[in-house]
């Protein structure tokens, strides 16, 4: 996939010098001469607009791995929306003398390569990056291996190298890709995935996934731990799926058969969340989930697993007793595999979902006669007469970040009429009642409103006059 997107990128993008400071993203790629190339990407439906400088250790091989990494970047970039174009730009400066507090507006991500040819030196530049005032941040990447030989003895632990919690790769840099997304904020600061399965036949594997996708950072859903005593399941289950970007399915013999799969599967399509199968071996065509395409499966093989599956007796609601096969857990190369898949279908999700949000809300906006001001990145402004509001999108419930982020944009309008409005547009139909008390608190505290995706006519109506409403 990603050299079909770099091969359209050839084929359908001029690329020309512009002054540096200008797009949605930033990347600043070390080249192997030591220098840099700056590329600026415009019409990314990501969260924040950003600045993400890669930078080796100084190595010829970490030189060669920011490049990898530059370019899977890039890559992701341009195919999150066919909108989406890159021009080289002359760099502001080289990343030693970049100033965080130059843009206010932008994440600032500094993504340094580590080699055991050349470890880390405790360079004072460094903590230049580091400064939750501005949203700027330093991520360590590394090959999975002796992380101490990637770093200068003299570096103590109290050291900024040391305290960052390092991404980790296994095979391929775009491994950390995930997580670099979430701290330049381009994609949601959390990575939230929702495992769908039949305990009977696939529980191993689940937990599985479970802590291999936790320790690469992403928050999992799975009814073994996600659900505590007390809750109505059913409305639970819905308030997890509008949490979360993508749904797995540990495609068994049985997971057809059921209704819950069903409704997952349809939540899944009807919000734009990612979706893949993983299907068990015993799994024939003919009895695989006819709503899955082929795209979005991975078809597992017997010699992917550790064993063979283990045959035990289960009482079934309608058969009775019957024997069932439980898959053991997955062998490490088809582990990385799946993960590797999900990773590029989150990704993907999260951009399709933002890109599809913001278009159905402008749509409906312009509809009811609202003029808007609007990029890929950024909130969307309504001028209604002399007033101006703020709108802020998110893909899943709001949060104490999205009032946060909402009432900087809002500030930075100048807004502070109370007849103008600050509002944030996101999916919350599903919430369970302390989440909407919660909601309903940061609301009155903010001065922020929020409303359900699901109905935007409500929220055009609280902005146009009674006569007009």
């Amino acid at each position: 996939m990603l050299e079909r997107q770099r091969h359209r990128h050839q084929e359908t993008i001029a690329e020309r010098k512009m002054p540096g400071g200008t797009g949605d993203v930033i990347v600043q790629i070390e080249k192997a001469d030591g220098s840099f190339e700056c590329r600026a990407f415009t019409g990314v439906p990501a969260a924040r607009r950003s600045f993400i400088a890669i930078v080796s250790s100084g190595s010829v091989e970490g030189s060669k791995t920011a490049g990898e990494l530059g370019a899977e970047l890039e890559a992701v970039l341009l195919g999150s929306n066919a909108e989406v174009r890159v021009e080289t730009i002359d760099c502001p400066s080289t990343p030693d003398r970049f100033d965080v507090k130059a843009d206010d507006t932008q994440v600032k991500v500094l993504v340094l390569i580590g080699s055991t040819q050349m470890p880390f030196q405790g360079l004072p530049w460094y903590d230049n990056w580091w400064s939750d005032e501005h949203s700027a941040y330093v991520m360590v990447v590394l090959k999975a291996g002796d992380y101490g030989a990637y770093f200068d003895p003299a570096i103590k632990d109290e050291d900024l190298l040391r305290r960052v919690n390092a991404s980790i790769w296994q095979k391929k840099v775009s491994e950390v890709l995930p997580g670099l997304l979430a701290r330049a904020e381009i994609t949601a600061a959390v990575s939230r995935i929702f495992i769908s399965y039949r305990r009977v036949e696939t529980l191993p594997v689940a937990l599985q996934l479970f802590d291999r996708l936790v320790e690469e950072g992403f928050e999992v859903f799975l009814d073994r731990f996600s659900i505590p005593p007390g809750y109505d399941f059913q409305r639970r289950l819905g308030q997890e799926l509008e949490d979360k970007s993508m749904v797995l399915l540990l495609e068994s013999k049985s997971l057809k058969d059921s209704h819950w799969t069903q409704h997952e599967i349809d939540f899944a399509k009807r919000n734009r969340l990612g979706l893949v199968a993983a299907r068990m071996p015993d799994v024939t065509p003919g009895d695989a989930l006819t709503s899955v395409s082929a795209d979005a499966r991975l078809v597992l093989d017997r010699k992917d697993f550790t064993g063979a599956p283990v045959p035990h007796k289960v009482i079934d609601a309608l058969r009775g007793e019957v024997t069932v096969d439980e898959w053991p857990k997955l062998e490490d190369d088809a582990l990385q595999r799946l993960v590797a898949k999900v990773k590029e279908v989150h990704a993907a999700a999260l951009f399709r979902r933002r890109y599809r949000l913001r278009t159905d809300v402008v749509a409906a906006l312009n509809k009811g006669g609202l003029a808007t001001q609007y990029s890929a990145v950024g909130p969307i402004r309504i001028a209604q007469g002399s007033a101006k509001h703020t709108v802020w999108l998110t893909t899943r419930p709001p949060e104490v970040d999205d009032f946060r982020s909402l009432q900087g944009a809002h500030a930075a309008l100048g807004a502070s009429k109370p007849s103008w409005v600050a509002a944030i547009i996101g999916p919350r139909a599903a919430l369970e009642p302390d989440r909407q008390t919660r909601l309903g608190w940061l609301e009155r505290m903010s001065g922020c409103l929020s409303f359900d995706e699901g109905s935007l006519s409500t929220f055009i109506d609280r902005l146009l006059p009674k006569d007009q409403a």
